[in-house]
């Protein structure tokens, strides 16, 4: 049989589909190349906003409709009891026994145990099993070049707005050594880059019992299990393994430590460029939020990552129109982008999500002016873009070329700027040393 993934919302969802895919394969299904071949559809959805939720029924109804003989399931943060009527429907949290719809085999996925900051002794590891000595093994790079890699889910924030602690639980984080194993597996497949995901991956915590020294072995064990932060977790990834590049999803500013900085500053394998969450340029607002920094402090993180990183670029994520946001307390927000200088700013329209306490809140702003807010901070962080771009003209750029169409082909800096270029030879998959000669819209060539 064969399965044609569709995958809906972050990088953590996309990381997630991966795991699908190699275990899919590992079990016999073949992977469908596109929606007319496929047997099964399975959709990892997303509902961290409104319009995400409206995507995923829209989806279904589509393909239920179009495809009435074939097979839907629908997984992932988006899945809802009522969606029945079109899909099998397995919850996030059950996510891990997707595969025994199809099989009697027992699922090679992963365990939860959920964190339990209290206690010190306390595992919190995501148990991979049998996943990285099997099903791996049927991993294949195809035209990809860069690798999500799940290491850790689940929020123990539980801000204002936000429903991912309830749809994804407590904070949970996979095992150091499955994820040294998958990362050497990948770079045997052929990979460049891998970017490692999780909800709050600055949150890494695992019992382990490798050495996070530089330098290290996976056979140089320490006596007894000790805490791997997000630190030690990425020192023992460049020691154990020589995949060229290595980046970060994103990560709150309240969990970028000065060693992780450092770390950044002394190591070129090292992607120049953080997506750190913002939210609000209003610390009223962000008070409301239930986020746990100011302004202040988020100003300082950055200009200490431009000291010590010089070609650093940062992307952010703001909320436009949280309840009670007033005229004056957007303008803080638009300042704040001006001054700061995002590469990109994804701005959502702030939507109610059910059982959060924003969703109650007086001063619910209208749908209006929540577009006029989002309309005009798109328009500044456009332009600060096109800024950011002209001043690499003349420059020299490393770019990993990702995919190619007719002889033109797309890739990245390491910092996180797209380039173009025409080539008649196939570049896909390789990094190249190339000078910048100009700027067309949101990319270089």
């Amino acid at each position: 049989m064969k399965i044609f993934f569709i995958t809906l919302g972050c990088r953590l969802n996309q990381a997630e589909t991966e795991v699908l895919r190699i275990e899919a394969s590992s079990k016999g299904f073949q992977l469908a190349k596109d929606e007319k071949s496929a047997d099964i559809f399975i959709i990892n959805s997303c509902s961290v906003t409104d319009k995400a939720q409206r995507d995923t029924e829209k989806l279904l109804k589509k393909l239920s409709g179009k495809y009435p003989g074939k097979e839907l399931v629908i997984t992932g943060c988006g899945a809802r009891d009522e969606h029945k009527k079109y899909a099998v429907v397995v919850k996030n949290e059950e996510k891990g026994d997707l595969f025994s719809i199809f099989t009697n085999i027992p699922s090679c996925h992963s365990e939860w145990s959920e964190a339990e900051p209290r206690n010190p002794l306390k595992n919190n590891c995501i148990q991979d099993r049998e996943r990285d000595s099997s099903a791996l093994v049927g991993m294949t790079r195809g035209s990809r070049t860069r690798l999500m890699v799940k290491v850790q889910d689940g929020c123990n924030n539980f801000c204002s707005y936000c429903s991912v602690p309830y749809l994804r639980g407590r904070e949970k984080s996979r095992k150091t050594e499955d994820i040294i194993k998958e990362l050497q597996e990948a770079e045997k497949r052929g990979y460049k880059e891998v970017i490692l995901c999780g909800v709050n991956i600055g949150r890494y915590s695992c019992l382990t019992r490798l050495n996070p020294v530089q330098g290290s072995t996976l056979q140089s064990k320490t006596l007894q299990s000790k805490k791997m932060n997000l630190v030690g977790l990425i020192q023992l990834i460049l020691s154990e393994t020589d995949i060229p590049r290595i980046r970060l999803s994103s990560i709150n500013p309240d969990d970028f430590s000065d060693d992780l900085v450092d770390l950044w500053a002394k190591n070129d394998r090292l992607c120049p460029h953080f997506h750190i969450s913002l939210q609000s340029g209003s610390d009223a607002v962000l008070k409301r939020m239930g986020r746990r920094y100011d302004t202040r402090q988020y100003s300082k993180l950055i200009a200490k990552l431009r000291k010590k990183i010089p070609e650093v670029q940062i992307t952010t994520d703001i909320i436009v129109g949280f309840p009670g946001e007033t005229q004056s307390e957007f303008q803080e927000t638009v300042n704040f982008v001006k001054k700061t200088g995002f590469l990109k700013v994804h701005v959502f329209r702030y939507s109610p999500r059910e059982g959060t306490r924003a969703a109650k809140m007086p001063d619910q702003i209208s749908e209006k002016i929540k577009k006029e807010r989002a309309i005009k901070l798109q328009k500044l962080e456009a332009e600060i873009r096109q800024e950011i771009l002209r001043d690499y003209i003349g420059k020299e750029a490393e770019v990993l070329f990702e995919q190619g169409k007719n002889g033109h082909y797309s890739g990245f800096t390491s910092n996180y700027i797209k380039v173009l270029k025409k080539s008649q030879k196939d570049l896909t998959n390789q990094i190249i040393k190339l000078k910048i000669k100009a700027q067309d819209r949101d990319y270089l060539t």
